[in-house]
């Protein structure tokens, strides 16, 4: 007797199989491997567009990021001139050097000084010209002789810092609401961002996104396969030699790229400002002792408002205040100077030379390359206020290289200090990851990875770019197909929820692509087709 076959089955020793084992049935929506397939699915296609927005500005990070991680031998290369001076036998005095400053330049004001760390190196006086331009002057501290001006933001270093923090404008911004500053912050809950800078903020946590959906595209589920982990299979030929190329490149920098952005987004605007408020109502900074200091803040209340020509203060001290002068420093000192004003727009005494300022902060044991922030005063009150010098380590440094000391303008005497044991645990740890970023904290061990990652950046859009070229079909865009089954699995639901509530931008950035997704490209047939959708698909659930 003769079996009957089914069109399209297969038979076993015990008869046919009505049924044709199809995809369809393998991998129908309701099925455990159907499940897998659409979130691997969503997972690419997350992947593959996170990398269509973020990987050109993981570019401009990586290469700004280069030129900043090496900013002090370029700008000595660039700036020989200025920055470098023959060895001398003696030291003319900072005060002559100011002198001899403002006599070349008459409408120059000068806001603070760093002292030659070491014989051969320039005194560099900044401040700001007549017309508000901040500006760098350059003096020989052996012969006194002024060297020449230049801008902080001049040159291949000031374009990569502008570049690398907000794309060198600041001029168009926008009012967001923020809500630590809502609930811990001091006036208006309002924050005024410029628009670049929150274009980088979402790029930089697209960046994240890019780390951690690539980790699961990398990582082997199928013993046996071949698939590589760390070594990319050179023997492959075409796509997926490229794509081990570019996978094993990518892992290498996955932790280094969630590092990256989780060190440098506190200096951000928006973000950064929320999670310093933040930083400072959980674990705030230790203020010094009520002896130290007496009297009213200066006019400059903090230590984040000293950051007129770029971020050269430590961000764990940006809340710290500036004590005022004109008290004792020291229990028993004796001798307020604020009782002895003369009236208004007069000095109770004579400032305390910079030689005498730097000698003070020479012995309270600054760092060679400190700089001193000379004071503003405020006398148009009915109380008059005296600012103090504030004198800081050189920055970037070592954490527990970081310090601050607040002398009165008058006699020099130490108001106030912080340093790494009145910051805050977070502020500390903050701190940490930031000098870490700057491949200042682990000495060569930590340029040499921050470079290293820099350097697997432009390697991971290479191999992308290459890899994307080579699917791409003649013809077509080559961007990932969209499975048949469009619902959202919830795993990523509940990630993007979590990462959109730590980082609002993103969320907002998030939902205005799912919203594009559903009502823009879904609706017309061309958009259909660019965005791998080959046929009409139900509703999302």
């Amino acid at each position: 007797m003769t079996d009957t076959a089914v069109p399209g089955a297969r038979f076993s020793p015990s008869g046919p199989i009505t049924e044709p084992r199809t995809l369809a049935t393998r991998y129908g929506p309701d099925t455990e491997a159907g499940r897998r397939s659409r979130f691997w699915r969503a997972v690419w296609r997350t992947h593959f567009y996170a990398g269509v927005f973020a990987l050109p500005f993981l570019v401009l990070f990586a290469v700004t990021g280069l030129v900043i991680l090496y900013e002090q031998p370029i700008r000595d290369a660039l700036q020989s001139d200025l920055r470098t001076v023959a060895v001398g036998d003696r030291w003319v005095s900072l005060d002559r050097q100011r002198t001899a400053v403002t006599e070349r330049y008459p409408g120059f004001t000068i806001s603070s000084v760093t002292p030659a760390p070491e014989a051969g190196r320039a005194t560099v006086f900044s401040g700001t010209l007549a017309s508000g331009a901040a500006r760098d002057v350059f003096v020989d501290p052996h012969t006194g002789k002024v060297l020449g001006m230049a801008s902080p933001g001049s040159g291949i270093t000031g374009l990569a810092n502008r570049l690398h923090g907000f794309l060198n404008n600041e001029t168009v911004t926008v009012t967001l609401p923020s809500l630590p500053q809502a609930l811990w912050g001091e006036g208006s809950a309002m924050v005024e961002v410029p628009v670049t800078e929150i274009v980088l903020e979402i790029a930089a946590v697209w960046g994240l996104t890019l780390a951690f959906t690539g980790v699961y595209l990398w990582w082997p589920r199928k013993p046996g396969t071949g698939k590589a982990w760390f070594v990319p299979r050179l023997s492959k030929a075409g796509r997926a030699r490229w794509r081990d190329l570019h996978a094993a490149g990518g892992v290498l920098l996955a932790g280094l790229l969630v590092f990256f952005v989780l060190s440098g987004m506190p200096w951000s605007s928006y973000w950064g400002g929320g999670w310093s408020t933040t930083a400072e109502r959980i674990t705030p900074n230790q203020a010094p002792p009520a002896w130290m200091w007496e009297g009213p803040a200066s006019k400059i209340p903090t230590v984040g408002d000293l950051d007129r020509q770029g971020r050269r203060i430590p961000w764990a001290a940006r809340h710290d205040p500036i004590p005022a002068s004109g008290r004792s420093a020291r229990p028993g000192h004796g001798g307020g100077h604020g009782d002895d004003a003369a009236g208004p727009g007069a000095l109770p005494a004579e400032p305390a030379s910079l030689d005498l300022i730097a000698q003070a902060a020479v012995a309270e044991g600054m760092l060679p390359g400190f700089t001193i922030n000379l004071p503003t005063n405020d006398l148009s009150g009915d109380e008059p206020r005296y600012g103090a010098y504030a004198v800081l380590n050189p920055w970037p440094s070592r954490v527990h290289h970081q310090r601050g000391v607040y002398l009165d303008q008058f006699s020099g005497r130490t108001l106030a200090e912080s340093d790494t044991s009145t910051w805050g645990a977070l502020q500390r740890t903050t701190e940490l990851g930031v000098q870490t970023h700057m491949g200042t904290q682990f000495g060569l061990a930590s340029r040499i990875a921050m470079t290293a990652g820099a350097l697997l950046i432009l390697w991971s859009a290479t191999t992308a770019v290459v890899m994307w070229w080579k699917r791409r079909p003649k013809g077509g865009a080559g961007l990932p197909r969209r499975p048949d089954d469009v619902r959202t699995p919830r795993l990523l639901w509940g990630a993007g929820a979590v990462l959109g509530f730590v980082y609002p931008l993103w969320g907002i950035s998030a939902l205005a692509a799912l919203t594009v997704d559903r009502w823009m490209i879904r609706r017309f047939g061309p958009t259909r087709r660019v965005f791998g959708m080959r046929r009409p698909e139900p509703a999302a659930t």
